[in-house]
């Protein structure tokens, strides 16, 4: 069952050529090896360096519009929502997968074990009680989100703050549950946030559209999830809520919620930047590969490293 969720190197090559119309010779230039390791990957069987693959992937993603994998894959696999909830193991492997990868986005010291371990009530040793209330905490959030979701499901802004609160239980300096009062800064960024003030008004157009979808509804969901972040409407848990509504958003159009890896932490971030400038190709083929990686997930085919 493995195969409709993985794309070889190969594969990902034969599909740079054939979207670009790119040279054998022009592919190695941009891969930085030589035309003959090329030919070897393409016809000798060869399978490339895990770095290499790396790179593949990264060029992949640059040139090839995924958008039309992750459709047939809706076709084939219908309602993750239903998967989700009646199977115990698959809703357990996604709740740790996403809490995990989550939290250590946002600089979580936590380990797939000790995250596990936070879920069960054991004491986690060597971690402070913050650093196991978020993973708690991300986990109740995460029930609520499948509580609640259903086909065309309508994002409502109670909706956001309840998710926010649950995030932030017990962070009573974050504000649990409500909007921004004052001035945040983006680490790494001279991005300049929405003041405070304006938080209430920018998130109210945003959930007045969040809910409408064109044909381009991945496309829509990847910008309203860079959207959402642009505003920062929280001091924080901005991240991790943002997550949860594109999980909310994509399990109500009957897509596998995305994994986003910390292994992707800096191309992710940089994808988000590329919005900025009106760019959402990255951020959109960044959340195409994260439904990759959570219709795996769903069915067993996901690695955390333990």
């Amino acid at each position: 069952m493995i195969a409709p969720f993985s794309i070889s190197d190969r594969e990902k090559l034969e599909k740079i050529i054939g979207s670009t119309g790119i040279s054998r010779s022009g592919l190695a230039r941009k891969l930085e090896v030589s035309y003959k390791t090329v030919y070897r990957w393409l016809d000798g069987g060869v399978r490339p360096h895990p770095r290499q693959s790396r790179d593949i992937d990264q060029l992949f993603k640059e040139y090839v519009d995924i958008r039309s994998i992750i459709i047939a894959l809706q076709k084939k696999i219908k309602n993750p929502i239903a998967l989700l909830k009646s199977d115990v193991t698959a809703r357990n492997r996604f709740f740790l997968a996403m809490t995990y990868n989550s939290n250590a986005i946002e600089g979580s010291r936590m380990t797939v074990k000790e995250t596990q371990k936070a879920f069960d009530g054991k004491v986690v040793r060597g971690k402070e009680l913050f650093e196991v209330m978020e993973a708690v905490n991300h986990r109740n959030a995460l029930l609520f989100v499948l509580e609640n979701v259903k086909k065309n499901f309508v994002i409502t802004r109670e909706y956001i703050l309840k998710l926010h609160a649950i995030v932030m239980y017990n962070f009573n300096n974050k504000l649990p549950g409500k909007y921004r009062t004052g001035y945040v800064n983006l680490t790494n960024t001279e991005k300049k946030l929405p003041s405070a003030q304006e938080v209430p008004l920018k998130m109210g157009k945003f959930i007045g559209a969040i809910n409408k979808y064109p044909e381009d509804r991945l496309g829509k969901i990847a910008r309203n999830h860079y959207e959402f972040e642009a505003i920062h409407p929280f001091f924080d848990g901005n991240g991790r809520v943002g997550r949860m509504l594109m999980m909310t958003q994509l399990l109500s159009n009957g897509f596998a919620p995305a994994i986003i890896t910390v292994e992707n932490r800096h191309q992710y971030y940089m994808a988000l930047s590329k919005g900025d400038a009106g760019d959402f190709n990255n951020i959109t083929q960044m959340v195409c590969d994260g439904i990759i990686e959570g219709y795996k997930n769903l069915f067993g085919f996901g690695g955390l490293m333990w």
